[in-house]
């Protein structure tokens, strides 16, 4: 679907309806694949931008790399990041290719920027040392592997892991451990993680018959996300998507765990598609990168819930610009 056009129905729709005055909408799927649109406001989105600013240090001799789209809420940041603080932006205009972008990073002497983990996985694929201006590279969008961390920062790439959402106008929580960014409050609700900020949503919209719907999710102030985490001193310890649990069989099988069995089994990227079964409650199909490969003696390793009703190879998983897998393209994918 094209994004402008969209983008400005929804802002029609809002204009017509009041209420959103001073916002900008920005759609996102989640990790559960389900289409929506996040409502800020300009008041939420410049908090959330000086906050960041003091968290990272940014300041007027700074060079900003912005290497994420604008129609994200990461990549828009980054551009009043640079507006409040003085510090110049550059913008990356090619396609991403981890090579452009080192060499991009070096002629415009990039002191900070954003990456998603998949761009940082180029990075360390192409073995690619970080230029020497570079001092902050913020990773938000997905969970950072430990071990990608560490072969990054052994070349040199400053990796900062950061955790946020459109919901909350981006990080809420940047730097090893995961600490709280000043003006955030989190608390624990049944498993998941809760927060309250100046930088939280005004609504979320959703599409209904010819128009759209708005709903607010804050209860109290309060926003809870769909994130098993807990608190430890500080700082946050993120365990997964809440909605990535299904129940199979009556037991509760986590979808994230066993896609890192096996991801580690076929050394590939791989994606897990959960799709309604009468008897099962949910049947299981494994998507993997690459070559078809005879997964039966795994498979019979594992568990009865656990195990898949069909593993599909594809030359390359679809993904969304910032380079999320994209499941709800896959939800009724089929191979004939």
């Amino acid at each position: 679907m094209d994004e402008a056009p969209f983008v400005n129905e929804v802002e029609r729709w809002a204009k017509k309806n009041g209420g959103f005055r001073r916002h900008r909408f920005f759609r996102t799927s989640g990790s559960s694949g389900r289409e929506k649109w996040v409502a800020l406001s300009d008041e939420a989105l410049e908090w959330s931008a000086r906050s960041v600013i003091g968290a990272l240090g940014i300041v007027s001799k700074d060079v900003l790399g912005l290497a994420l789209p604008v129609i994200h809420v990461g990549g828009y940041g980054m551009i009043l990041r640079a507006q409040i603080s003085g510090a110049s932006l550059v913008k990356l205009e090619a396609r991403w290719n981890a090579g452009g972008f080192a060499d991009w990073c070096d002629v415009n002497r990039v002191t900070i920027t954003s990456l998603v983990p998949t761009q940082v996985y180029d990075l360390v694929s192409a073995r690619l040392e970080c230029p020497t201006s570079m001092r902050t590279l913020v990773v938000g969008g997905g969970p950072l592997d430990a071990e990608l961390t560490r072969k990054a920062r052994d070349l040199g790439w400053p990796v900062v892991p950061s955790y946020g959402m459109t919901e909350t106008s981006s990080q809420v929580a940047t730097g090893d451990g995961l600490p709280l960014l000043q003006g955030w409050e989190a608390r624990i609700v049944e498993g998941r993680l809760a927060l309250k900020g100046d930088g939280l949503l005004s609504a979320i919209i959703l599409r209904k018959g010819d128009g759209f719907v708005a709903e607010d999710p804050k209860i109290d102030g309060w926003y809870v996300t769909s994130d098993r985490c807990e608190l430890v001193g500080t700082g946050l310890r993120v365990f997964g998507r809440a909605d990535r649990l299904v129940k199979i069989l009556g037991k509760l099988v986590n979808l994230e765990e066993l896609e890192e069995f096996w991801r580690g089994k076929l050394e590939r990227e791989v994606a897990l598609v959960a799709r309604p079964n009468e008897r099962r409650g949910v049947s299981l199909f494994l998507f993997y990168e690459g070559i078809e490969v005879d997964l039966a003696r795994w498979n019979a390793s594992l568990p009865g819930p656990e195990r898949l009703a069909e593993a599909i190879a594809i030359d390359l998983l679809p993904r969304s610009v910032l380079g999320k897998i994209d499941r709800l393209a896959l939800t009724d994918f089929n191979k004939d």
